[in-house]
């Protein structure tokens, strides 16, 4: 079975439905993230992107701190999953998990591979009861990176949890399947790797990622 595939940082109707008709299983949307990035859009935009894509495709928002402030955003634009990619404490991580749940919104919690104690942080983000992890060289301190996760890191933050975990970073059409191969990743997740430019999806890379997978 091939795994979930997530494509981010999508910003016109028409990538969001290329994306989806080459095969996406989750489409994500960065809506007013904490620092300037160029695939960041509006709650509006989100909110009508979100309302047109295609199913059986989920949605995701991508943003970062105060809880209040993603707790706003997810009630306007009602999107299946919000992924924390920012500096969200275990405590604010509880708080989303426990009210975003209440409107059947999951939480998504992007973790680096360079995290102090990376296993025990996301032992616990686990526990807290995020639906998944996403474990990511790009941060909120370094938006622009894009290597990627070491294999053995990878394979075994996997195995120290009992949540799915999204691999991402470095992801393109010409190594997807060797790393898919290597870490046995059930979920990866793309953005630059499936661009033309930012925030521009390039279809004969979407249909080049899917075919190679």
């Amino acid at each position: 079975m091939r795994p979930i595939v997530k494509i981010c940082g999508l910003m016109s109707e028409r990538d969001v439905c290329m994306c989806v008709r080459h095969g996406a299983d989750i489409v994500g949307f960065v809506v007013n993230y904490p620092c300037p990035v160029p695939w960041d859009i509006d709650i509006e935009l989100a909110r009508e992107l979100i309302a047109r894509t295609p199913k059986p495709a989920k949605t995701c928002v991508v943003t970062g701190g105060a809880p209040d402030k993603i707790i706003h955003i997810a009630k306007e634009t009602k999107p299946e999953y919000v992924q924390l990619h920012s500096a969200e404490t275990l405590g604010d991580t509880l708080q989303l998990v426990r009210e975003l749940g209440k409107y059947g919104i999951k939480i998504i919690k992007a973790v680096s591979p360079d995290m102090p104690d990376l296993e025990k942080s996301a032992v616990d983000f686990c526990e807290a009861g995020v639906y998944a992890l996403l474990i990511d060289s790009r941060t909120h301190d370094n938006v622009f990176a894009s290597n990627a996760v070491d294999v053995d890191v990878f394979v075994r933050l996997k195995r120290s949890v009992n949540c799915t975990v999204i691999l991402a970073g470095g992801i393109n059409p010409e190594n997807v399947s060797e790393i898919i191969h290597k870490t046995g990743a059930q979920a990866i997740d793309l953005m630059t790797g499936a661009e033309r430019s930012y925030g521009i999806k390039d279809e004969k890379k979407v249909k080049a990622l899917f075919g190679a997978i």
